[in-house]
């Protein structure tokens, strides 16, 4: 509904506007102002569509109401009506791009007409003004898009000349979130909206979104100079209020700080690694540098789960994850002179056991041998060394026993590429080579560049492409065919992909 303010130091006047706008009814929010100072009071308290005002006025006059509201809202419609046929106030009534100038006594045709128009135009502005809004967004999306993609800033700039990218450098933080499942995918677009106006007011500070694919999505924040707490408080309202409503994981890691757009790429790099350490504990939901158990101190539950996470790895011959997890306990311990060394010691010959599980030509008796090696060894680097020693064996052994990486990632680009328009996440694809979901996100990435997920997006962008260009298949059949279940979601990937819908995409190329 609009709103309408009617302006007139005689109250009965501001009775026959109101008594003409019920007559002919027009659904308006009505407020009224005996004078403009008044008026120019009220519509700061209360923004309205429609100023309906005299001229003549104590304190402001109309003309003068009409330009400080002009200057307040631009957009504002502004009818003047008035007993006074001057030449002088209409002039600057039409300076001021008024709509109307209606003489006193009010002709309710006239007045019918005049509001009409008026409402015409508001609605037809509004319209406007909603899909520039969108328009911006989508591009504002797009951008922030291919710089998290490593698209310098010098090159955006030299692509956008008309296009003010200040903006960019105003993020100071950027959360990741990731999901098991797929949640935006099917959420229909007032849902969408809904989610993201609830989680700003929730945490209360502004934020931008950019959804990523159906599993990730960022928050890239423009708080300067917030402690990495204040942070993690956030993360753990956001994560707290989608699992409760969405009844959804939800896992949530912090950057570091962000100086200039640059960083932006790096810190999503870096929240990617810090998600890594959810494969070690399955209820941690919010990870960054700071809280990385890495840094934390001896907890005993903490390295169990890690010599479990370990033998899984050599059950699956896991080389990637084998590695990792090692390392992560030798990271540790290492220079952690207050923790008992009977301890380490400990779990150093339990994981030593793991290892030689896999090594069956050594015998009992050398077993027994290195065991007393590791409680007799002067230093943990010297322990360190020698475990290396014998995972060194043990990748070599596996490595004898698999498939290279180089086909396992041919195999999965193959299935992608037969498959692109069926439900496909990493634990699927990592099924149908024998891999960890976590050792196959790692393969891609190192023999493709980056993620499974972005290159199933811009393989299903691609093929929508193809489609559009060189078919008359219905849109929502196109959304279908490339793996997408939602329409208006598929069409927001599609813009933020290539900066235009999908309907206007078709059209530039017929």
């Amino acid at each position: 509904m609009y709103r309408i303010l009617i302006v007139d130091d005689e109250s009965d006047e501001r009775q026959v506007i109101r008594f003409l706008l019920d007559r002919y009814k027009f659904d308006l929010n009505i407020l009224e102002a005996s004078n403009g100072k008044e008026a120019l009071a009220k519509l700061k308290d209360c923004p309205s569509d429609i100023l309906f005002t005299d001229v003549k006025m104590p304190f402001m006059d109309g003309i003068k109401l009409a330009s400080n509201a002009k200057e307040l809202f631009p957009n504002i419609q502004i009818i003047f009506f008035s007993g006074h046929d001057d030449f002088e106030y209409i002039k600057k009534a039409l300076s001021l791009r008024a709509v109307d100038y209606i003489l006193k006594p009010i002709n309710p045709c006239e007045f019918q007409k005049t509001i009409s128009l008026v409402l015409q135009r508001t609605e037809q502005l509004q319209k406007e003004i909603a899909d520039k809004k969108k328009h911006d967004l989508y591009l504002k999306n797009h951008i922030l898009y291919r710089l998290i993609n490593k698209t310098c800033l010098e090159t955006l700039i030299k692509e956008y000349p008309t296009i003010n990218l200040s903006y960019l450098m105003d993020y100071s933080r950027l959360f990741l979130l990731e999901f098991d499942e797929p949640l935006f995918d099917n959420l229909q677009s007032e849902d969408f909206h809904s989610y993201n106006d609830k989680i700003h007011r929730i945490i209360d500070i502004h934020f931008d979104f950019i959804n990523l694919n159906p599993f990730q999505s960022l928050l890239l924040f423009k708080s300067k100079n917030k402690p990495p707490i204040y942070y993690r408080e956030l993360a753990i309202k956001i994560q707290n209020y989608i699992s409760t409503i969405y009844e959804k994981k939800c896992f949530i890691s912090i950057s570091n700080e962000i100086t200039q757009p640059n960083d932006i790429s790096k810190a999503y790099e870096e929240a990617e690694g810090y998600l890594e350490n959810r494969f070690f504990f399955s209820h941690t939901y919010v990870y960054s540098i700071e809280t990385s158990f890495i840094n934390n101190e001896h907890n005993s539950e903490q390295d169990n789960y890690l010599l479990q996470a370990i033998q899984k790895d050599i059950q699956l011959k896991d080389i990637y994850s084998l590695k990792q997890d090692i390392n992560t306990i030798f990271q540790k311990y290492r220079n952690k002179q207050s923790l008992s060394h009977i301890y380490i010691r400990f779990l150093c010959s339990n994981l030593l056991q793991i290892l030689y599980k896999e090594l069956p030509e050594y015998e009992e008796s050398e077993f027994t041998k290195n065991i007393t090696n590791i409680y007799s060894s002067h230093s943990f680097e010297e322990i360190q060394e020698f475990l290396y020693d014998i995972l060194d064996k043990v990748i070599e052994k596996f490595e004898t026993e698999q498939l290279s990486p180089k086909h396992a990632i041919h195999l999965v680009k193959q299935y992608i590429h037969t498959h692109y328009g069926e439900n496909l996440n990493l634990n699927v694809l990592a099924d149908k080579v024998f891999l960890t979901p976590r050792y196959l996100s790692t393969l891609f990435i190192q023999e493709i560049g980056y993620g499974i997920n972005r290159y199933i997006k811009n393989l299903r962008m691609d093929k929508a492409k193809e489609l559009l260009i060189n078919t008359n298949i219905k849109i929502t059949d196109i959304c279908k065919t490339v793996g997408y279940s939602n329409v208006s979601y598929f069409c927001k990937s599609f813009q933020e992909n290539f900066g235009v819908t999908p309907e206007k995409y078709r059209q530039k190329h017929i």
